[in-house]
C-alpha cells in the first residue's frame, strides 16, 4: 500500500490509459505478417531469418530484431485470440503511461504534471497498434525513468537498465534508441563530472551485451534504421502541422522550447532533446517518443511553479522535482543555498539565548477516522483500476476488416499464380491466404534488395515501364483499390474482373 500512496497519480494515469487501449479495436495491417512470423518460429522452434511469404523476395535475409515480440504476440492470440492482444496492447500502454507520468512529476507538481503526461500520451496514440513496437513505446520511458534515478545516485536503477536493454533488443529494434540514450546520460556525466565511471561502464556493458545477442538485430543496422527513412512510407516522413496530430506535436515542442528558454536550460536537457527532435522532425513514428523525453524536462516559470507547490505539496514524488527540470542547475543551486542559509540561522541561533534552538516539533500521529488528500487519490486509482479492469468484458472481439478485401479470399484460396496486391493488405492476406504469396507487405526489408518496391510503385501509378514489371514477375492475378490507374491500364489489356466488391476489384490475366 505504501508503493501504491507513493506512486498514486502514475497508477491513476495507467488506469486510464489502460481502459482507453483496451477499447481500440485491432486492425493494423503490419499485426497480420507479425502473427504469422510469430507462428512459424512456434512451430518450427527456430528464428526466422529469410522471405517465405513473397512471390518476390523469397529467400531473401529476413531478420528486424523483433523475433521474441512476433512470438510474444502469437502466443497471447494463440492463447486468447484477439481479446488477448488488446488486453496486451492496453497493458504495455498503461506501463508507458506509468513511467511518463512519473518523468513528468520530476519537473512539475501534479497539477502540472498530469496534464503533461496526458498530452504526451495522447500525442502516442497513433503507434497504439498490435506490433512490437509497442514494446518501444514501453520501454523508452522505462530506461529514461531509471537513468534520471541513477543520474540522481541510484546505482541500482543503472545496474538494472543494462538487462533491460538486452531484452529490448530481442523484443523490437528500436532498443538502440535506449543505447543511444544511456550513452547520452553518459556524455552528460562526463561534462558535469559526476559519476561518469558507472555510466561509461553501463553503457560500454550494454552496447557488448546487444552486440553479442544473435537474435537482435546489430547495433549499427539498428541506428541505421532508426536514423533512416523509407521514401513512401507515411510513418517514416515528415510530419504535416496542419493535420491534428502534427498541431499537437507544434504545441508540445512550443511547450518545451518556452520552458526552456524560461528555465535557463540544462546541459542534460540539450544532449537528450535534440537528438530525439531531429529524430521526430525527419519521421513522425518518432514523435510519441519526443514527446516522452521532453516531459521530466518541463518544468513551469518560478514565480507560477510556487504557486502550484504551495497548493500540491502533499501529492509530489520523492524525487526533487525542480532538479531535474530544464532549468535544473540554477534551481538545485538556489536550494542548496536556502538549505546552508537554514544551517547557519541554526547555529547563530544556539549562541542567542534570546532565541534558544528548540528541539523540532514532533508530528502528531495521523488520525485513522480522517481521510487524506493522498488516500482519496489511492482509492481512486484504485477505483479507475477495477474499472478499467472490467471494461475487459465489453472490448471488440473480432478485429476491424473493413479496410480490406474479405470477401475476395474465398476466390484467392481457389485461384493460383503471381498475385500483384495493394501494399497495405499483404500481411492480412500472408495470415488470412497464406497459400497465395504476395507481392509486397509492410516488411520492407525484403523488397529493398531487388528494387521490388520501386517496380510496385511504378506498376501501381502505371509510371514508364509498368508492364515490364507485370511481365518481369509474370502477374497472373492483381487485387486493387478500384480507383487505382493500374486497374483500367490492366482492364484496357484485356484483363477480366475475376472478382469485385466494396473497395477492392480483383482482376486476371487474359488466358
Amino acid at each position: 500500500m505504501r508503493i501504491l500512496s507513493r506512486q498514486a497519480w502514475p497508477f491513476a494515469v495507467a488506469a486510464a490509459a489502460f481502459a482507453l487501449a483496451v477499447g481500440l479495436p485491432a486492425g493494423d495491417p503490419d499485426t497480420w505478417w507479425h502473427l504469422a512470423s510469430g507462428r512459424w518460429m512456434v512451430e518450427h522452434r527456430d528464428v526466422l531469418r529469410v522471405d517465405i511469404f513473397s512471390s518476390t523476395a523469397t529467400g531473401e535475409p529476413y531478420a528486424l530484431g523483433e523475433w521474441l515480440g512476433e512470438v510474444v504476440l502469437y502466443l497471447v492470440f494463440a492463447a486468447a485470440s484477439w481479446p488477448g492482444l488488446l488486453v496486451l496492447r492496453a497493458a504495455l500502454v498503461a506501463v508507458a503511461a506509468f513511467f511518463v507520468t512519473r518523468l513528468a512529476l520530476r519537473g512539475a507538481p501534479p497539477a502540472v504534471a498530469v496534464p503533461v503526461a496526458a498530452v504526451a500520451l495522447v500525442l502516442s496514440k497513433p503507434v497504439w497498434t498490435d506490433r512490437p513496437q509497442l514494446f518501444t513505446l514501453a520501454l523508452f520511458p522505462v530506461v529514461l525513468d531509471l537513468l534520471l534515478a541513477a543520474r540522481g545516485g541510484s546505482r541500482r536503477a543503472l545496474v538494472a537498465a543494462v538487462p533491460l536493454l538486452f531484452v529490448w533488443s530481442d523484443l523490437h529494434a528500436g532498443y538502440a534508441l535506449g543505447v543511444v540514450l544511456l550513452w547520452l546520460f553518459a556524455l552528460d556525466a562526463l561534462l558535469e563530472r559526476r559519476d561518469a565511471g558507472a555510466f561509461l561502464v553501463a553503457a560500454l556493458a550494454a552496447t557488448l551485451a546487444v552486440s553479442a545477442d544473435p537474435g537482435a538485430l546489430p547495433l549499427a543496422r539498428s541506428v541505421a534504421h532508426v536514423a533512416g527513412a523509407t521514401r513512401g512510407i507515411v510513418e517514416e516522413s515528415p510530419v504535416d502541422v496542419l493535420t491534428p496530430f502534427g498541431a499537437l506535436f507544434a504545441l508540445v515542442l512550443g511547450v518545451t522550447l518556452l520552458s526552456f528558454l524560461r528555465g535557463g536550460g540544462s546541459l542534460l536537457a540539450a544532449i537528450v532533446l535534440v537528438p530525439m527532435l531531429w529524430l521526430a522532425l525527419s519521421a513522425q513514428r518518432y514523435i510519441p517518443l519526443f514527446g516522452f523525453a521532453a516531459v521530466p524536462f518541463i518544468s513551469l516559470p518560478s514565480d507560477l511553479a510556487a504557486g502550484f507547490s504551495a497548493s500540491s505539496s502533499t501529492d509530489r514524488t520523492p524525487n526533487a522535482p525542480g532538479l531535474l527540470s530544464l532549468g535544473g542547475r540554477r534551481e538545485a543551486s538556489s536550494e542548496a543555498d536556502r538549505l546552508s542559509g537554514a544551517a547557519a540561522s541554526r547555529q547563530s541561533r544556539s549562541d542567542d539565548p534570546v532565541h534558544p534552538v528548540r528541539e523540532p516539533r514532533r508530528e502528531a500521529k495521523p488520525d485513522p477516522s480522517r481521510t487524506t488528500p493522498r488516500s482519496r487519490l489511492v482509492l481512486a486509482a484504485l477505483v479507475m483500476w477495477v474499472a478499467a479492469l472490467l471494461s475487459i468484458a465489453t472490448i471488440p472481439t473480432r478485429p476491424d476488416v473493413s479496410a480490406y478485401p474479405a470477401a475476395a479470399l474465398d476466390e484467392l484460396r481457389s485461384t493460383s499464380g503471381v498475385l500483384l496486391n495493394e501494399y497495405t493488405w499483404g500481411g492480412y492476406l500472408i495470415w488470412n491466404a497464406p497459400t497465395r504469396p504476395v507481392f509486397v507487405d509492410g516488411r520492407l526489408f525484403p523488397y529493398a534488395t531487388d528494387g521490388v518496391l520501386d517496380q510496385y510503385r511504378t506498376a501501381i501509378a502505371v509510371l514508364p515501364g509498368w508492364r515490364a514489371t507485370i511481365r518481369r514477375w509474370n502477374v497472373a492475378q492483381a487485387l486493387l483499390r478500384p480507383d487505382r490507374p493500374l486497374v483500367q491500364a490492366l482492364r484496357d489489356d484485356g484483363w477480366t474482373t475475376v472478382a469485385q466488391g466494396s473497395g477492392y476489384v480483383l482482376l486476371e490475366r487474359p488466358r
